[in-house]
């Protein structure tokens, strides 16, 4: 099942992909790296794991993160939503959304969106 990443209120296909997605972007106040892997299923998109590389300013690991490599890593307890859509805000440094291996900054002032593909 293939989830696809949208750009400017899901008006424009950006990026589909066979497996899952990872959506990076850096804290706005402690300027650490923050990445969410999405999976497509058929109830929806499901977040299948989130990174922190450092804590601070509301970001605190849950009980079952472990911390690999510098990284805090869990799988949250997450639902299957029907879309999930990220603000790109003027104040922190963009989006890039990763795929198949290959990452792509997402374009300034754009939102995205991350639906699954098809009907």
């Amino acid at each position: 099942m293939d989830l696809c990443v949208w750009l400017a209120a899901g008006t424009v296909l950006w990026l589909r992909s066979a497996g899952p997605v990872r959506i990076e972007w850096e804290h706005s106040v402690e300027h650490f790296r923050i990445e969410e892997l999405y999976q497509a299923t058929p109830a929806g998109v499901v977040l299948a794991q989130v990174g922190v590389r450092g804590l601070g300013a509301g970001v605190e690991p849950p009980a079952d993160a472990v911390l690999a490599d510098g990284w805090w890593r869990h799988a949250p307890a997450a639902s299957a939503m029907p879309a999930v859509e990220f603000a790109n805000s003027r104040h922190a440094k963009g989006y890039r959304a990763c795929a198949s291996g290959t990452c792509r900054p997402v374009p300034a002032g754009s939102a995205i969106g991350l639906r699954r593909c098809g009907p």
